[in-house]
């Protein structure tokens, strides 16, 4: 709604006002001889025509006013995977009706309007990659502003009692299980935050994230996620995959041994072909991402000597504990 103030001579007399991009315009009472408002809809950006007519549709005057773009730039901030961006709008956004949309963004919320020269809005990022962020009015009919921002891949740090390891992931290829995993990793405290990796065998993976000192499993989750090892990712050195509940020897395998994943994962140590998906009789384990900083710890852990520990085998003598689990992208 813009505010029109018409001032010069002889504003009492009979006069209508018409725009091209000013619609449903409002002459409002004679205030004095000099001083008139009217209101009306702004309903596009750049030059303004507004006209002045006399009752005989005479002109008596004409300008043009400049309505300026609502936004003319968009800086985001903390962009993680499954996490709340905070989206900066520059430009004019605070007297205008506006909507800010995004396809790889959901539940975008628009701050009300302040005195402050910019807006902000607040959305869940559910992509990488290229986010498309559109501000349109409120109505969609209308963009105003299209800008592309890229959302860069999820990175978990576990920093452990041997080194830092950095875990890249591939929620493209694995969204039920990626989104699974940093749910745990972005509890507060995190989950894994004194967790061990309780199950290391030198040429074949290290586990963890399952107990605590003293082979003190955590509280079980009585359902798993489904089960992700057709995604094109393989268990190969460095790879990072999901721990499930096998079938009991000689036993096929069911739905619920195929989706019983919750909170455990391992790194691969060498290329493990046989943990790939061969059939639905042998579905193999979801791989979900890969170490991309801190294999050589990976390696240290193979090293360290293992023994039986509260009926659990290949457990490292001295505990190796993942003292902080943090989503650092």
């Amino acid at each position: 709604m813009a505010t029109l103030t018409l001032t010069g001579n002889a504003l009492d007399n009979a006069i209508k006002l018409v725009s091209d991009k000013c619609a449903y315009v409002t002459l409002e009472a004679i205030e004095s001889s000099s001083v008139r408002h009217a209101t009306c809809i702004v309903t596009a950006t750049g030059p303004i025509e507004f006209t002045v007519k006399s009752n005989a549709d005479y002109t008596v005057y004409s300008t043009s006013l400049t309505a300026p773009e609502p936004v003319t730039g968009i800086s985001a901030s903390h962009l993680k995977y499954g996490q709340t961006a905070v989206l900066t709008l520059s430009g004019d956004p605070q007297i205008s009706s506006i909507k800010v949309s995004s396809d790889k963004c959901t539940g975008m919320v628009l701050d009300a309007t302040s005195s402050a020269a910019t807006r902000t809005a607040r959305c869940t990022v559910t992509g990488t990659g290229d986010m498309k962020l559109t501000v349109t009015n409120t109505s969609g009919g209308t963009t105003f502003y299209t800008q592309t921002v890229s959302v860069p891949e999820p990175q978990v740090t576990l920093v452990t009692s041997l080194g830092t390891v950095v875990m890249e992931l591939n929620p493209t290829a694995a969204p039920i299980t990626v989104k699974n995993f940093l749910a745990y990793v972005n509890q507060s405290p995190s989950f894994y935050n004194g967790t061990l990796f309780h199950r290391v065998i030198s040429g074949f993976m290290a586990q963890g994230g399952g107990f605590t000192t003293g082979m003190n499993q955590k509280p079980k989750v009585p359902t798993g996620i489904t089960l992700e090892s057709q995604n094109g990712l393989l268990n190969v050195r460095g790879s990072v995959a999901m721990a499930r509940e096998g079938p009991a020897t000689g036993s096929p395998e069911t739905d619920a041994t195929r989706n019983s994943a919750t909170y455990q994962f391992f790194v691969n140590l060498v290329n493990n072909a046989f943990l790939n998906y061969a059939s639905s009789s042998n579905p193999g384990y979801a791989v979900f991402g890969k170490v991309i900083s801190g294999m050589d710890v990976i390696d240290l852990m193979a090293a360290q000597p293992t023994a039986t520990k509260n009926g659990y085998s290949d457990v490292p003598v001295t505990d190796i504990t993942i003292t902080s689990a943090t989503q650092t992208q």
